[in-house]
């Protein structure tokens, strides 16, 4: 049965979650002119980098403190969504292979997984600009951030599922 090869590329986008999680989502910087300070570092889904760099500061300023569970929250947010996606992703990948769920199934879910984390990385970095920057600057924190390898391999995971979708289009 043709496609059964297709079930390949959500396979490698399941390996693509996986190692996201272990790499900085943003890198972030936070200069508190008042005190003056400033925290830098990667936030990560599933812990440590900028949450550790805060620790000592939140006695300086609540500001850090709400900062500092903010972004805990997010991280804990991505790690969850991208372990179940990897996990539904990858049974949906395996079900295709074996043959024992169709194609056109499969290739819907594809798609609206794929635009799905490509939307997500859009929305959580018009937040970060728009929103978190805002709020923080209302504050007097001076909040810069850089895409880190993490949300750039989200994007790129997202283009693959819409690749695997075209191909399986095609293999149909």
């Amino acid at each position: 049965m043709g496609g059964k090869w297709i079930g390949l590329f959500p396979l490698i986008c399941v390996v693509l979650m996986i190692v996201s999680l272990f790499l900085p989502i943003i890198h972030v910087v936070f200069d508190i002119p008042a005190i003056p300070l400033t925290i830098e570092g990667d936030l990560m889904p599933i812990g440590g980098g900028l949450m550790d760099e805060m620790d000592p500061y939140i006695a300086l300023d609540p500001n850090i403190e709400r900062l500092q569970n903010a972004f805990f929250i997010l991280g804990i947010v991505f790690a969850v969504f991208f372990g179940l996606d990897a996990l539904l992703t990858f049974i949906n990948a395996i079900r295709v292979m074996t043959g024992s769920k169709e194609l056109e199934k499969a290739r819907k879910k594809w798609l609206t997984g794929g635009i799905s984390k490509i939307i997500s990385q859009i929305v959580f970095f018009l937040v970060l600009t728009y929103y978190i920057t805002d709020n923080l600057a209302d504050s007097g924190v001076i909040f810069t951030f850089i895409i880190g390898w993490g949300m750039i391999i989200t994007m790129v995971t997202g283009g693959i599922l819409i690749f695997a979708w075209i191909l399986a289009k095609i293999a149909d």
